[in-house]
């Protein structure tokens, strides 16, 4: 923190991602204080405040709510363009994926999600919540609204990991395409809550349709993604 002409929290943000990338600090372990560093670098609360929030723009750092600032692990690497599952693709980077349901319910659907299925007036969907988390740690938040007339009984069923397998194995529904739209967005506060961290902290929304082999929509999933767990990567041929 050398250069005056660089603003002070410049400095600090960059002291901080030379600790992380040297390895000083691993994913997932606590910063110093806010208090602490603003002693120990012997600047004022706003400054360190801004640093990091730099660190957190930039995915190096995130907040949990009353708890702190941690180190960010690595991100997961993502081809939208490839069908292999969540669990499948986190297993395959040396990282261990897990799964916790957060509710399964049956209802009417909305108009809104009716347009999403392509049902009419007055037809049931399933609606199924989960968290899923890499390593023990939560980085997204899945609500997948099903067309539940192509798959009765489904809430029954363990579903905790692959649906694309239980609706092939279970009811011969074999997803022949998916439709994906992307962008970032701030998480909401019912999804930052179950990420535990701030509500309006930067995310990613991706909302994906699955059809089945006979056109059919099966699912709509929306996926509200913590902004610094996921990296798109995709190899372009010529």
């Amino acid at each position: 923190m050398k250069d005056l002409h660089i603003p002070y929290y410049i400095r600090l943000r960059d002291t901080l991602a030379e600790q992380i990338a040297a390895g000083a600090m691993a994913a997932h372990d606590k910063l110093p204080s806010e208090r602490e560093l603003k002693e120990s670098y012997d600047i004022n609360r706003v400054t360190v405040r801004q640093a990091l929030m730099q660190l957190e723009s930039e995915g190096l750092v995130y907040r949990l709510i009353r708890r702190g600032w941690y180190v960010s692990p690595p991100r997961l690497n993502y081809d939208p363009t490839n069908a292999i599952g969540f669990m499948q693709n986190v297993s395959a980077q040396g990282r261990v994926p897990s799964t916790v349901i957060l509710s399964k319910s049956e209802i009417v659907a909305t108009q809104w999600a009716r347009e999403k299925l392509q049902l009419g007036a007055g037809e049931k969907q399933y609606l199924l919540r989960r968290r899923r988390l890499i390593d023990g740690h939560s980085v997204l938040v899945e609500h997948i609204h099903i067309n539940a007339k192509l798959c009765s009984g489904l809430l029954d069923l363990t579903l905790e990991g692959s649906l694309t397998e239980v609706f092939k194995e279970q009811f011969d529904l074999k997803i022949a395409r998916v439709e994906i739209t992307m962008y970032p967005a701030p998480l909401p506060e019912a999804q930052a809550d179950e990420l535990q961290v701030i509500a309006g902290t930067p995310g990613l929304l991706l909302m994906r349709s699955s059809y089945d082999q006979h056109d059919n929509v099966v699912t709509f999933d929306q996926e509200f993604w913590r902004h610094d767990a996921l990296q798109i990567s995709l190899q372009v041929n010529n």
